[in-house]
């Protein structure tokens, strides 16, 4: 179990500083000659997009990549062929079925496919990134699932209050897809911009 916490820890904290194709893994990486196999192979099922999309899919990749290479433990990612609950639960089938006993999946998307596989594979543990209670509806979550969901609004208020303290007043927001964290994001970055203009005495400027 404390193997376990640790590796928790570990792609939590990679992950917070911040979907198409085979279904075999696209990369995989074993323990080299000498050292000893890990009790853990991670696998990684990759959400909108791909590893190199500059966001979750590629933050988490890259953590992945780099737990797995500084500890000795087998890795890999797989990529959904469309964009569903069966080809997302498809490559979760997958990844264990290759022997892949911790499966990361970074994206509220995951919800169902989680809510369909952790009960069928109860000795597997599923990461679910950015996946809060509600993306779970009514469901009771088991001990196989550890949710991390993010505080993104935070990050938006530090964006927002840093750029009136810099001196910026003609300021919006474009948030792209109407989507949770950036939603939150937006809302954070709103909340910033009122309390350093506040500060400032110059809320009727921005």
């Amino acid at each position: 179990m404390k193997k376990i916490l640790a590796l928790v820890l570990v792609l939590v904290m990679a992950l917070s500083l911040v979907a198409c194709g085979s279904e075999k893994p696209a990369e995989t990486k074993a323990p080299e000659a000498g050292e000893t196999a890990a009790q853990y192979k991670v696998a990684m099922v990759t959400d909108y997009g791909d590893i190199t999309d500059q966001s979750f899919n590629q933050t988490t990749w890259e953590a992945v990549k780099a737990f797995g290479e500084a500890n000795g433990i087998e890795y890999a990612y797989y990529r959904p062929q469309g964009d569903s609950d069966a080809e997302r639960v498809g490559m979760i089938d997958a990844a264990i079925a290759d022997g892949f006993n911790v499966i990361v999946l970074p994206g509220f998307a995951f919800g169902n496919a989680i809510k369909e596989a952790a009960p069928v594979y109860p000795d597997v543990l599923f990461f679910a990134l950015d996946v809060s209670a509600g993306d779970f509806g009514d469901w009771e979550i088991p001990t196989n699932v550890y949710s991390a969901v993010y505080q993104e609004e935070l990050s938006g208020y530090m964006a927002g209050y840093a750029a009136v303290k810099l001196g910026y007043k003609h300021l919006g927001y474009l948030g792209g897809m109407a989507v949770p964290a950036v939603q939150r994001f937006g809302y954070g970055y709103l909340q910033g911009i009122d309390a350093a203009a506040k500060e400032l005495g110059i809320v009727g400027d921005i």
